[in-house]
């Protein structure tokens, strides 16, 4: 199980990433909100239309069927009475033609074909037909036609399509009284474009669209000004923290020393030391000493934590001597403890940095693997290259550290409950100082660990360019 734990203390960069990830949120909150706003009022406008589209088909449709009878009894005499012979042209299938309700009603007017003139059709994007029982297309009238004959299966109520951008609704028409199927007169089928209906959806929709966009970037200008205010007293509260922390750290060292000098004294002549009191001495001794070391290291955050990483007093340092070094200088304490301690180090390897604090990030990752392996154990070091970085391993085969603990280990002060019953000498700071050590590098650290088989911290840094 592996964890890129990220929990130094926060800088000014850190309050950086912290407004940008609440900006972010609230342009997204706001964003999603609008999106839903609008996809919804989308969806009922074009549900809306649709349903004023349909109801207008089944109105036309219910008005047409009421002159199915009449313009069937009429296209039948034109078609079958001799004193109208020619006035409906005949198909290559020797069947009339379908002929236009202006072209019906022109025998009131006229009594030869050639004396017909065709009105002008009604609507361009709309259309009638009407059918006889045989399925068979008498008459139509509009603009708009599907070039499909009828539904095979129409139920009752009628049926409702859409072939491409045409929308047409075909009807049953009964006789009086009846809804027999086998007393079908005929069938009417309305039809009407839906490209009109498409360009005032997409209008609608495109002009939502850019609502969202403008009022998202209001909401994001407004964001910035919002969470720049809402951090400021946090901002504020967190500077006077780290200036009392440095203050008290500095203040601190003085008694600090003035207490460490007087036992050292008093300890270099035992003689004027009743013998009830030498073992006080020497935890007073031993407390003081891990006072000093608490409050180094507490001065030592604070001053990274208020000052960015000055870059003037670097230089290339090959990690393989550093680490090799490290390794000589822990092999005799190593070797006290009963645990091994291997080293594999590729050569050549640089980066840029400050080599103390590099010495001391390192220092507090073995001294953390000596302090948490067991008598028999092994501790290795490795140093390869991995891309544009330098990969450096510390691994061990101590105690582990338990799943729920891993993403607060670099914690300051933070030491599980293991740790702390079987080392008690720590400050709990040497992993959140070699965290902010590495960030300070361009670098991370990473942790895989299984309890009770042991842990493997590794360290990423870029490499000297």
């Amino acid at each position: 199980m592996v964890w890129d734990t990220d929990s130094t203390p926060i800088s000014n960069h850190r309050f950086r990433n912290l407004r940008n990830r609440l900006l972010f949120f609230y342009c997204l909150t706001i964003a999603v909100i609008l999106g839903t706003f609008s996809a919804a009022v989308y969806l009922l406008a074009a549900h809306d239309r649709n349903q004023q589209l349909n109801a207008h088909l089944y109105q036309v449709a219910a008005a047409s069927a009421g002159t199915l009878e009449i313009i069937q009894h009429e296209y039948e005499e034109l078609t079958t009475e001799d004193k109208y012979k020619g006035y409906v042209p005949i198909g290559s299938d020797g069947m009339p033609v379908p002929i236009t309700l202006s072209q019906l009603m022109g025998k009131y007017r006229a009594k030869s074909a050639s004396q017909i003139a065709v009105s002008p059709l009604t609507a361009s994007h709309q259309g009638v037909e009407w059918y006889n029982a045989q399925r068979r297309l008498m008459v139509r009238e509009g603009g708009l036609f599907l070039q499909t004959s009828l539904p095979s299966d129409i139920p009752q109520h009628g049926i409702l399509m859409q072939s491409g951008n045409i929308r047409s609704f075909t009807k049953p028409i009964y006789a009086a009284s009846t809804t027999n199927a086998a007393q079908v007169l005929g069938y009417v089928r309305v039809t009407e474009s839906t490209v009109t209906l498409a360009a005032e959806l997409h209008r609608l929709r495109w002009s939502l669209i850019v609502g969202v966009v403008t009022v998202s970037g209001l909401a994001a200008l407004g964001g910035i000004w919002l969470t720049r205010e809402s951090l400021r007293p946090v901002v504020q509260s967190f500077n006077q923290l780290q200036q009392f922390t440095s203050d008290a750290s500095h203040e601190l060292r003085n008694p600090l020393t003035a207490i460490r000098a007087s036992i050292a004294v008093m300890q270099s002549h035992p003689e004027r030391v009743h013998p009830a009191d030498v073992e006080k001495l020497t935890a007073i001794a031993s407390a003081s000493a891990q006072m000093s070391r608490l409050v180094d290291d507490l001065l030592l955050l604070a001053r990274m934590d208020q000052q960015a990483p000055d870059q003037s007093g670097w230089r290339r340092i090959a990690l393989d001597e550093l680490l090799e070094d490290l390794v000589e200088l822990y092999h005799d304490r190593a070797e006290q403890a009963q645990v091994s301690l291997k080293s594999q180090l590729l050569p050549g390897v640089e980066v840029n940095g400050d080599a103390a604090q590099l010495q001391q990030l390192f220092t507090n990752l073995l001294t953390n693997a000596l302090q948490y392996t067991t008598a028999g154990g092994t501790i290795g070091v490795a140093l390869q290259r991995m891309g544009t970085h330098a990969l450096v391993t510390i691994q061990d085969t101590g105690i582990g550290i338990a799943p729920e603990h891993l993403p607060h280990i670099f914690d300051r002060f933070w030491r599980a409950d293991q740790a702390r019953s079987r080392y008690e000498e720590g400050s709990g700071l040497g992993l959140a100082i070699a965290k902010t050590i590495a960030q300070r590098h361009k670098g991370n650290i990473t942790v895989q660990s299984q309890l009770g088989e042991g842990s493997c911290f590794q360290v990423k840094l870029p490499l000297a360019g």
